[in-house]
């Protein structure tokens, strides 16, 4: 599956914040160090339902163009 890209201001995908997750970072953090979420805002609302408090990283609904 090709990367996804999460936030197109900074073009930070999908596999970088999955990573940073997988090593300790906290949104935050990953935040504050990409810039995801900075830009524009839009990405804010994919990035919380799938990786926020109440967030689901399969949840495939956030994506417009996604396999069926």
């Amino acid at each position: 599956m090709q990367d996804v890209i999460i936030c197109r201001c900074f073009h930070i995908t999908r596999k970088e914040i999955e990573e940073r997750l997988e090593h300790g970072d906290d949104l935050d953090s990953i935040q504050s160090d990409t810039g995801v979420g900075c830009g524009c805002g839009g990405c804010m609302r994919v990035v919380m339902k799938l990786w926020g408090p109440n967030g689901d990283p399969n949840d495939q609904s956030v994506y417009f163009n996604r396999p069926e």
